[in-house]
């Protein structure tokens, strides 16, 4: 299945639900039934309830007309299962056997808000995905810090910039990609941030493009294989300057060395006769 991206362009909006659902109690009718599962550990507990929250906190905004796009929220909602999922070392349940699990143990609950489209996703899409979730993470910590919290700004600015250039990497240009669309998306949002924020009082750096990422790292590149090659043509040259042949000078010391042994064996050779 071809994935969905673009409920992205809502995903700020999304981790800020997320923030206020999480805090809010959910009915004991609901969590109830998140708990008496056969084979059911806590971790599981605890995503069932937290999706539930999430769930009926974008339900009450819908129903109230506060939304943004009325169809993201579907996919953003099984992106969260693969990802809270994910985050498990050794999970029992992919998004799907989960989410239908706990749907035919609570109907009721489905039925009064809305059901999603729960499928798995691709390891590759759910890393991309995971990234680009991290990416507004981010992009929500910095608009929500406060502007004299130096050190804070600093950091989540550093690591912004850094995953964008990591991510932005796999995007050659002509070549579509939906994290690719994403990404430029993303791009968008935080330039435009970049020219409000009150982090820090100052603008925040422009995220770069695919050029300006791998241009100057190929450069870099070329520049590291000339050294190389000067290195290894310089040792080259040292070896053939060294010299295959004795210097008139150590001929005659070998010589005159082999003379004296020579007469020292002839002398040795008539004392031994003489003595005997």
């Amino acid at each position: 299945m071809a994935e969905d991206y673009t409920f992205f362009k809502d995903c700020y909006n999304y981790i800020e639900d997320e923030k206020y659902a999480l805090n809010d109690e959910l009915s004991i009718f609901y969590s109830d039934k998140c708990t008496n599962l056969n084979d059911w550990e806590q971790d599981y507990t605890d995503i069932c309830v937290n999706f539930k929250k999430v769930i009926i906190y974008i339900n009450n905004k819908f129903n109230t007309s506060h939304f943004y796009h009325n169809s993201t929220f579907i996919p953003y909602m099984n992106f969260w299962l693969n990802y809270q999922l994910g985050q498990l070392k050794y999970s029992k349940f992919t998004a799907e056997s989960f989410y239908k699990l706990i749907e035919e143990h609570d109907p009721i609950f489905f039925t009064s808000t809305f059901k999603i489209n729960a499928h798995n996703i691709s390891e590759n899409d759910l890393k991309y995905m995971k990234s680009l979730y991290d990416l507004y993470k981010l992009y929500n910590d910095i608009i929500t810090l406060d502007p004299g919290n130096a050190n804070g700004c600093n950091s989540k600015e550093n690591e912004c910039f850094i995953l964008y250039k990591d991510l932005i990497q796999n995007c050659t240009p002509g070549v579509e990609k939906k994290i690719c669309k994403a990404l430029l998306d993303f791009r968008a949002l935080y330039n435009t941030l970049k020219r409000a924020s009150q982090c820090l009082n100052k603008e925040l750096p422009e995220l770069p493009s695919y050029n300006q990422v791998i241009i100057p790292s190929q450069k870099l590149d070329t520049v590291s294989e000339l050294k190389q090659e000067q290195v290894q043509a310089e040792n080259r040259e040292t070896i053939s300057r060294v010299p295959t042949e004795l210097s008139t000078e150590n001929n005659n010391i070998l010589k005159t060395v082999g003379s004296t042994l020579g007469a020292s064996t002839v002398f040795f050779s008539a004392y031994m006769v003489k003595t005997f």
